[in-house]
């Protein structure tokens, strides 16, 4: 397995990722309301080329050039970084593909002279035991309206 920067012409490739990925991540966390709702605004090959045109940094976890998962950062303020998106295949859960991800994505920042990385990750995902594993810790627990919507989150945080 490796890492890349993605470019706008992965948008295809990481939208078809979130579709594969995003209803098993979420089905037993949020309606399905709300994953339709948040594929069709967050992971639409327009929305995602518009992200990476606006600032969004993406990676493609790959193996034999078959995409496996993605990640993506922008900048907050001069040395911080805010991952904010993370999804790999659930059959390559705990098989270090998460921690090769994130690890490529804490370098990257790092280069890029961030001190630290925030995430959002819902209460309810399991995510956040692979976050806590990481080094992240909560910072804050927030219930942030989005749209019809609330999204249930720890803000988690670790100094590069």
């Amino acid at each position: 397995m490796n890492v890349r920067i993605a470019n706008l012409s992965d948008a295809e490739t990481i939208a078809k990722l979130a579709r594969e990925i995003w209803p098993r991540t979420y089905a037993d966390i949020i309606s399905t309301e709300q994953i339709a709702f948040m594929l069709e605004k967050s992971y639409t090959v327009t929305s995602l080329e518009k992200q990476l045109l606006e600032g969004h940094t993406f990676f493609i976890l790959e193996s034999d050039a078959v995409a496996l998962g993605f990640a993506s950062v922008t900048q907050e303020i001069e040395d911080t970084y805010k991952l904010q998106k993370f999804y790999i295949h659930q059959n390559l859960h705990k098989k270090g593909a998460g921690t090769l991800l994130l690890s490529f994505v804490e370098d990257y920042c790092r280069t890029k002279g961030a001190e630290r990385l925030l995430l959002n990750v819902n209460r309810n995902n399991k995510a956040k035991l692979f976050y806590d594993k990481m080094g992240y810790t909560i910072l804050h627990t927030v219930d942030i309206p989005y749209h019809d919507f609330v999204l249930n989150d720890y803000i988690m945080g670790k100094n590069l």
